[in-house]
C-alpha cells in the first residue's frame, strides 16, 4: 500500500474515533446547553406554581411577578422535618361541626346585576357580569332576604373581604344550600359538610405567614375544571369570594382565594401558601363535583 494511501486511511481513522467520543461523552459546550436547557424548564414550572392564577380583571400587569413573593416550590417539604405525610393523609385533626346555619343563594339570571348600598338605592358601580369570566353562573350568598321585598342583601366577591349590598329581588333566583365548608388555620385542616355528614374531612396547604390566608366568611363563586388534572393546580379550583389581604395583584391580577388540587402532595399540612388552600387531588374533585355555587366557607385561626 503507498504511503499517501495509509496517511488517508489514518486520518478517516481519527475523525471516526473524535467522532464517536464526542457522542458518547459530550463536551463542555452539550453540558452548558443541556443545563441552560433544565434552568429553563425549572423557570417555567415554577411560574407554573400553585397560587398564580388571577381571578379577576382589574389587573396591574406584572407587580406581583417582579417583587419576587410569588409561591416557589420548597423542596424542604420533607428533609426539614415539617411534614409527617402519612399523619397529613390519614389523621386529620378532629373538628366541632359549627351549628347548622340554612343558607341561601342568589343566582343572576340576566345578563348581569348592580348592586347599591342599600335597597333601592343608586348603583356603587360595582356591575357583576353574569356568567363569569370562567363561565360559571354569576352566583352570591344572600345575607338579608327578609328586611327588604324588592332587595336581598349578599356578599359582595370584591376587595377588600367583606363588603356586603343590595340587588334587585326580581333579577335573580334563589336557591337554598346545604353545603358548608369550614377551614381551620390552626391545624391546617378544612370540613365540607353536606347537612350533617361530613363529606370531607382533610390536612391542607395554607398561606405561610407573609401571606397568610385571610379569615372570614367567604362563599364558592366559580368551579373551574383543568385540563391538566396533575398540573400545580389538579384537577379543580374552586373560586372563593375573598382575596387576600397582605397582596395588591398576583401574576398579574387580582389575588383571588381558592381551595384547589396540588402536584406536591407531601406539602399537605403545612403553611406554604400565597394564601389558597391545597388540598390532595381525589377530595378536590369531590368537593367540585359536591358542593354548588354559593356554598359557604368560613375560614378561622
Amino acid at each position: 500500500m503507498s504511503r499517501s494511501r495509509r496517511l488517508l486511511l489514518a486520518a478517516w481513522g481519527l475523525l471516526l474515533v473524535g467522532s464517536i467520543i464526542h457522542f458518547v461523552i459530550p463536551g463542555e459546550d452539550a453540558e452548558v446547553a443541556d443545563t441552560a436547557a433544565s434552568d429553563e424548564s425549572s423557570s417555567k414550572e415554577s411560574d407554573r406554581a400553585p397560587d398564580q392564577l388571577a381571578f379577576g380583571d382589574d389587573v396591574s400587569r406584572g407587580s406581583q411577578r417582579a417583587s419576587g413573593s410569588l409561591d416557589a416550590v420548597d423542596e424542604t417539604a420533607v428533609a426539614d422535618g415539617t411534614l409527617d405525610a402519612e399523619d397529613a393523609e390519614t389523621a386529620p385533626a378532629e373538628t366541632v361541626p359549627p351549628e347548622p346555619v340554612e343558607s341561601f343563594v342568589a343566582l343572576v339570571t340576566g345578563d348581569g346585576i348592580a348592586s347599591s348600598t342599600e335597597p333601592g338605592g343608586p348603583a356603587t358601580g360595582h356591575w357583576f357580569p353574569n356568567p363569569t369570566q370562567f363561565g360559571s353562573e354569576r352566583a352570591f350568598l344572600v345575607v338579608d332576604q327578609t328586611s327588604s321585598l324588592e332587595y336581598v342583601k349578599v356578599a359582595l366577591p370584591i376587595k377588600p373581604n367583606g363588603q356586603e349590598g343590595w340587588i334587585p329581588r326580581a333579577e335573580v333566583e334563589i336557591r337554598p344550600v346545604n353545603h358548608r365548608a369550614v377551614i381551620n388555620l390552626t391545624d391546617d385542616s378544612v370540613t365540607v359538610w353536606d347537612g350533617d355528614q361530613v363529606i370531607v374531612e382533610t390536612k391542607a396547604v395554607t398561606g405561610k405567614p407573609a401571606t397568610p390566608t385571610p379569615v372570614g366568611t367567604f362563599y364558592v363563586r366559580d368551579i373551574i375544571t383543568q385540563a391538566n388534572a396533575g398540573g400545580s393546580y389538579g384537577p379543580y379550583i374552586v373560586a372563593l369570594s375573598g382575596f387576600s389581604e397582605v397582596l395588591d395583584t398576583f401574576n398579574g391580577g387580582l389575588p383571588a382565594l381558592a381551595i384547589h388540587g396540588t402536584n406536591r402532595p407531601e406539602q399537605i399540612g403545612t403553611e406554604r401558601s400565597s394564601g389558597c388552600i391545597r388540598i390532595p387531588n381525589d377530595l378536590i374533585s369531590l368537593v367540585a363535583e359536591s358542593v354548588p355555587l354559593g356554598t359557604p366557607v368560613t375560614i378561622v385561626a
